[in-house]
């Protein structure tokens, strides 16, 4: 008897070992949903983290988070993703014209890191007009690719939007909530899963 459950307890601590050496591989990760690209998507966007100057109106705001392959929460090292946003007044940059690679405004592309992971700053995006009574909820919008993998257009809104609710876009796992960064300014996470191509 002794021995028997010696050899249960081995059993099962090697289990635990091997799921915890696995990381998140033997989790489960649904697709994160797809949501409008809206009309002002411009390609080629420079890459870089920063997507605001110093001199950019706004409270500034760090966006973190990891992108993993559905279902298996696989990490998509070198996964890029493609960020645009609007102004702190609900402008968006660059329309008029032909794109300065060098002036992107607010816009910019990251690739996740070796442990997939991606960090980006700017300033937190502001309201605009959707029809003449509703305004859009603050946003970001994200392209996420990776090869192998479905290309995802989606957006990040953030909890306690005042013009969240009724907003024909939003979906709750689509909301973050925002905290106070110790250096001042807003951060918040945001994982992005993508689906098998």
């Amino acid at each position: 008897m002794r021995k028997r459950t010696c050899s249960r307890r081995a059993f099962l601590a090697a289990g635990v070992t091997a799921l915890a050496g696995a990381g998140p591989a033997w989790a489960s990760c649904a697709p994160t949903p797809p949501n409008a690209e809206g009309p002002f998507y411009l390609p080629g966007a420079p890459f870089r983290d920063v997507l605001a100057p110093d001199d950019e109106p706004g409270e500034r705001l760090e966006i973190r988070g990891r992108v993993l392959g559905a279902p298996d929460c696989r990490p998509l090292v070198g996964a890029v993703l493609d960020v645009w946003h609007a102004s702190a007044e609900g402008f968006y940059y660059n329309l008029e014209g032909p794109a300065d690679p060098q002036s992107y405004g607010l816009r910019g592309r990251v690739a996740a890191d070796g442990e997939s992971a991606y960090s980006l700053r700017t300033v937190l995006p502001g309201h605009y007009r959707l029809t003449r009574t509703r305004w859009r909820p603050r946003h970001l919008h994200f392209r996420v690719s990776h090869a192998g993998y479905s290309t995802l257009v989606t957006q990040l809104y953030f909890a306690g939007d005042p013009h969240l609710e009724g907003d024909p876009f939003v979906l709750p796992s689509l909301v973050i909530p925002l905290e106070r960064a110790p250096g001042g300014g807003l951060q918040g996470t945001f994982d992005v899963h993508l689906g098998r191509a």
